[in-house]
């Protein structure tokens, strides 16, 4: 039986900065991203009660295989991104 493809999306990590005067949001250093899989897409849309996931669109930098698992490695701000499109539940 052949392996079942796992997909896993890494995103940019965006650091908060505390200063006195303002918070502010900060790309991390190059490489530093936090993997996402589909499970924990759809868990976060499921705190969104009322809604349902429509579209899922990517702006992809970078996918690479591992066995059955394919990474899809998504930009920074500006470069590429990701898009959920939520509807609301009928």
């Amino acid at each position: 039986m052949p392996e079942q493809e796992e997909f896993v999306f890494y995103m940019p990590v965006i650091e908060k900065e505390d200063s006195k005067e303002q918070e502010s949001f900060n790309t991390a250093g190059a490489g530093k991203v936090l993997p996402v899989s589909m499970d924990q897409i759809n868990e976060m849309v499921k705190g969104l009660s009322g809604y349902s996931l429509d579209t899922i669109e990517l702006h992809v930098k970078g996918v690479a295989r591992t066995g059955p698992v394919v990474e899809f490695f998504i930009g920074a701000e500006g470069e590429a991104g990701l898009k959920l499109v939520l509807n609301k539940k009928k």
